[in-house]
Formats: structure tokens, C-alpha cells, sequence
């Protein structure tokens, strides 16, 4: 751990947990570190944006301060010192969500073409909620399988730097934070070029059946093999342009047509008559393993 990074929050954050206080390091990126402390305590996440990384983690604490109370966010924040900025960064710690992602539930899935109910039930529970911050008027903006976790309490939801709501004054991030462009809807690609991009409940509902389904398979929804090319070999930018252009058909889930079917009819459906997050929960709870 680099102990001059943290001289903003550390304080803070082992007030909160208790002394002596352990931290371990997580994976970051993009300018934002994590670390997991733990103490007598509490247990919390902490996380660290420097440069680039300080607005993402700045405009995190802004979403969670706005959401407290309205969606499962994922903690109940304390009253003060649990973010703030210092030269250059910005930090922010919320207690430690204990459970595995959707990505860990779903391992035997892809491992061993598993149909699993542990895995058909963390699919439920995420859409569900999903379903609860778009009833709330909010859109997460940056889900994935790896940012789903799931506990006692059900699916909570990490990585709030990219929500917004039309009913705040908080314009969304550039798409470039959000979700990978291949978990992104074909309608939202195509809005890609105008920044900032404004992710609608329509577009997140694909990118929550496109999520399931590269849970499921461990490959992107998208068959990039039909298109002849290798999408590592693009940047986000040109990728989205290809997409546009000329579209891509979405590669098969042999191991499971019946959640296949349902994710499929997700997918394929035109934004004005996508289903719901609450709709695809339900098409979920009607498989059978």
C-alpha cells in the first residue's frame, strides 16, 4: 500500500472501522484505487481517484448522497466522514459487501454448462434490483456482472460513478466510464458520439440481459466471429462505429436455450417495446432447472 496516497480519508475511514486497521488492497484502475479495511469495528470498502479518477469518485459520493434511502445502494451512510477531497483526489468509504458477484455465482455455468439455480437466482435478484433504481427515476449506468453482489439482502449494486437521473442536477459521465461497449445497447452506440451520453432504462435493461448472458457464457453477446474480426484490436470508439455500421448477430448459449431464449428476446427487441428489468425478472422466475 502507498501510504502517501492516502493521507486524504485514511483517517477517516479507521475511525469508522476501529484500531488497528488492515488494509488490503483490491483491484482498481483508471486512475481509482480500492482497498478493503477491516478493524474491531466495521469492515469498509475504500476507494481512492487521483487525477483522472478524482471526478469519478467525487461524483460516486455525489450519486450515493442523492440515493440514500431510495434504492438498496448499498450501505447506509454516516451522518459525516465518509468522503471528501483532497489536492488532486478524491476519496470516499462505504461499508464492505459480503457475498460473491453475479460473475463468482455464475462460474459453474460457464466452467461445466451447469444450469444452476444459485446462478437463475442471482440473475432474479439482480433484475430485481435493477427494476427498483428505474423505479426510482435512476439509470446505474455501468452494469456488469462484476458489479452485482449478492448477499442476504439480495443483489446490491457497486460503482455508482456513472448513475444519474433526468431529475438531478447531475449531467452523466462520459460513456467511456460506463459499461463496456460490448454490454452497451445498439441504440445507445449509436448516440455515442455526443458526450455526454445519456443512458436510458431501455438501454440498461440490454445491458442487463447482455450482462446475464456474458455471466452465463464468458464471451460477449455479441458474435464478433460473424463479423470476422477481433475486437481487442479496436478501440471503444471505432468498435462502436463498426457496430453501428454494420451490426453483429448474437453468438449462441447452447448450454442453456432456455435462458438463451429469454435474454435473446431482450436483446432483439426494439428500444420503444423492450421489455422491463421487472419484465425480464418475471421471464426469469418462469425457467424451470
Amino acid at each position: 500500500m502507498d501510504n502517501s496516497r492516502l493521507v486524504y480519508g485514511r483517517a477517516e475511514a479507521e475511525a469508522l472501522v476501529g484500531s488497528p486497521a488492515r488494509w488490503e488492497p483490491l483491484t482498481g484502475g483508471s486512475g481509482v484505487e480500492i482497498w478493503r479495511v477491516a478493524g474491531p469495528q466495521d469492515v469498509r470498502m475504500f476507494k481512492l481517484g487521483v487525477g483522472v479518477g478524482a471526478a469519478k469518485v467525487a461524483r460516486e459520493a455525489a450519486v450515493r448522497a442523492l440515493l440514500e434511502g431510495l434504492v438498496p445502494a448499498g450501505s447506509r451512510l454516516p451522518a459525516q466522514g465518509w468522503h471528501g477531497r483532497g489536492e488532486d483526489s478524491a476519496w470516499l468509504t462505504v461499508p464492505w459487501l459480503n457475498g460473491p458477484s453475479m460473475w463468482q455465482v455464475f462460474a459453474p455455468v460457464r466452467r461445466r454448462g451447469e444450469r444452476g439455480n444459485d446462478a437463475l437466482a442471482a440473475a432474479v435478484l439482480t433484475c430485481v434490483s435493477v427494476a427498483s433504481v428505474h423505479q426510482a427515476g435512476w439509470v446505474h449506468g455501468n452494469i456488469q456482472p462484476h458489479h452485482v453482489i449478492l448477499g442476504p439482502s439480495g443483489a446490491r449494486l457497486v460503482d455508482w460513478a456513472s448513475a444519474w437521473s433526468p431529475a438531478e442536477n447531475l449531467p452523466p459521465m462520459d460513456v467511456a466510464s460506463g459499461s463496456p461497449v460490448h454490454l452497451a445497447s445498439p441504440e445507445m452506440l449509436a448516440r455515442s458520439n455526443r458526450r455526454p451520453v445519456y443512458p436510458t432504462a431501455a438501454d440498461e435493461v440490454w445491458t442487463l440481459a447482455a450482462s446475464i448472458w456474458w455471466a452465463a457464457s464468458g464471451r460477449w453477446p455479441r458474435d464478433y466471429r460473424a463479423l470476422a474480426i477481433d475486437p481487442s484490436m479496436f478501440t471503444e470508439t471505432e468498435l462502436a462505429k463498426v457496430l453501428v455500421r454494420y451490426g453483429t448477430p448474437l453468438a449462441p448459449l447452447a448450454h442453456w436455450p432456455e435462458l438463451e431464449a429469454v435474454l435473446r428476446y431482450v436483446l432483439e427487441a426494439p428500444a420503444e417495446s423492450r421489455p422491463t428489468a421487472l419484465d425480464l425478472t418475471q421471464h426469469l422466475c418462469a425457467l424451470r432447472v
